[in-house]
């Protein structure tokens, strides 16, 4: 699996950690924080990927779309799964998931959080019409991976 090469701004809630693409917004969608709580690091990923190079199998997000979902019948929602890693991703206390994002064309629209209990997956039950999905997971050692898929 390649890794997602960096290919646009990248700004930083310095609250909450969640990451705005292109430009910080006014305030951040998961914590409310005001965008001067926001930082750029354009190189978040490569980042990561330089901390945990071998880890990648338990790091970047893999993502699948239901086009036909279940949860209604008929109706034109999309629904999205994610899971970390290939293979799963040690959930201990020392090492864990923190979050997980997921975006539709760089809009955030959902954060599931974890505990060493859970293994770490999202699903989204989208009613808006998208292109591409992004997730971004954290890690509390490796940091920030993702992943996209077109619709």
């Amino acid at each position: 699996r390649k890794y997602r090469r960096n290919i646009m701004n990248y700004f930083i809630c310095g609250i909450c950690g969640y990451i705005a693409m292109d430009s910080a917004p006014e305030k951040c969608p998961v914590c409310t924080a005001p965008k001067e709580k926001f930082s750029q690091n354009d190189a978040i990923f490569e980042e990561s990927k330089a901390k945990a190079a071998e880890g990648a199998a338990k790091h970047v997000p893999s993502i699948w779309v239901d086009k036909e979902t279940k949860l209604y019948p008929g109706t034109e929602f999309v629904t999205v799964h994610a899971k970390i890693g290939e293979v799963p991703h040690p959930m201990e206390e020392k090492h864990v998931i923190q979050f997980v994002d997921c975006y539709a064309d760089k809009k955030w629209i959902k954060r599931a959080h974890f505990t060493p209990a859970v293994v770490p997956a999202i699903t989204a039950h989208l009613k808006i019409q998208a292109s591409k999905i992004t997730v971004i997971e954290n890690c509390n050692l490796h940091g920030y991976w993702i992943n996209e898929t077109s619709l």
